[in-house]
């Protein structure tokens, strides 16, 4: 309560860093996200901190619900189900859908600490726990560890603590604000996982569209000093057979602000569920089949060895977790697809 009447958060020593590796080449530091080891003590009061602050945000309905990440009664699957469910409308309207996938660099790493505190006093928070909040952001060191050899512990001058309790829901009030800047498209959002997209009836109004909305995103971007990898952000065109197979170039040429053109892909993996043009979801199952079938087959050959209980056990906490992520989103996929999952 101290450190409440002072408005600082308690300096609980310097911060390891663990980093892991996400993809791609383990001799590249890019590829590795730094995790904070944050100490116990830290953990509750941060916890405490959150529970309020989380509150008073579900009290005032200030989180957009264009945001999936890190808010009660929402998760991966209800953004999947938002997201497929507006395409498969656009579909049965007789229009094509064009998506754009952010790649956010080091979202969470980039935050701005000032930009983030006006935001938080834009929402509603009051000084003094304002002023505690500058604390928990900015009076930070940081050091790693490598086998003996420890760093030496340099400031933190920007991000949110990954690791942390209260990182996700302050990296959430950051980008609030970013569904303000497409007033003719949709935004859809899991943490910095981010998707434009708008239904026409034609390639011309889409790329009319999307490239004044992703102009906007680029601006906002850059306005909350925050980064996008415009390597690894990408465009995908959805709609029915009949209606892709007319075109003459099924793509769009959505230009970034460095003058160069997104890619495009024709399968892209969003959120843990492989999506196709046609939303027929063939390719997640057809991936997912591959998965299991090795699993199946060693639990198959070694079902002498195994009581029914443990074989039991096996699928339910091995194979069903798989199958059940996302089913309700490609449930309604064409039985030559789903026949596949159902002769596991």
């Amino acid at each position: 309560m101290n450190h409440w009447r002072l408005d600082t958060y308690p300096n609980f020593g310097r911060l390891q860093g663990w980093y892991i590796h996400k993809s791609g080449d383990n001799t590249l530091v890019s590829n590795y996200r730094p995790i904070s080891l944050l100490p116990v003590m830290s953990k509750i009061l941060e916890k405490c901190v959150y529970t309020q602050l989380r509150d008073y945000y579900q009290y005032q309905n200030y989180i957009t619900p264009d945001q999936s990440g890190f808010r009660p009664n929402h998760s991966t699957t209800t953004a999947l189900l938002k997201v497929c469910n507006d395409m498969q409308a656009g579909m049965e309207q007789g229009n094509l859908t064009e998506a754009i996938f952010l790649d956010f660099a080091k979202a969470f790493d980039t935050v701005d600490h000032g930009i983030l505190l006006q935001k938080l006093k834009n929402s509603g928070i009051g000084d003094s726990t304002l002023t505690w909040f500058q604390s928990y952001v900015s009076d930070r060191s940081q050091f790693v560890s490598i086998s003996d050899s420890t760093s030496l512990p340099l400031p933190v001058t920007c991000g949110v603590p990954q690791g942390s309790i209260l990182g996700p829901l302050l990296f959430t009030i950051f980008i609030n604000d970013l569904p303000n800047v497409c007033k003719a498209s949709t935004v859809h959002m899991y943490a910095d996982d981010t998707v434009i997209y708008t239904s026409k009836p034609n390639l011309p109004q889409l790329e009319a569209v999307l490239q004044e909305q992703f102009t906007g995103v680029e601006k906002w971007i850059a306005d909350n000093k925050l980064f996008l990898n415009t390597d690894k952000t990408v465009t995908m065109l959805f709609g029915t057979a009949p209606k892709l197979h007319k075109l003459q170039t099924p793509h769009l040429c959505i230009r970034t602000k460095s003058n160069g053109t997104l890619t495009t892909v024709t399968s892209l993996k969003y959120l843990g569920m492989w999506l196709d043009p046609n939303l027929s979801f063939g390719p997640h199952i057809e991936k997912l089949s591959s998965k299991l079938y090795p699993k199946v087959g060693a639990l198959y050959r070694n079902k002498s060895c195994l009581s029914p209980a443990v074989r039991k056990q096996i699928v339910q906490q091995m194979l069903m977790p798989a199958i059940e992520y996302g089913d309700v989103v490609y449930a309604a996929a064409p039985q030559t697809h789903l026949q596949k999952l159902t002769t596991l």
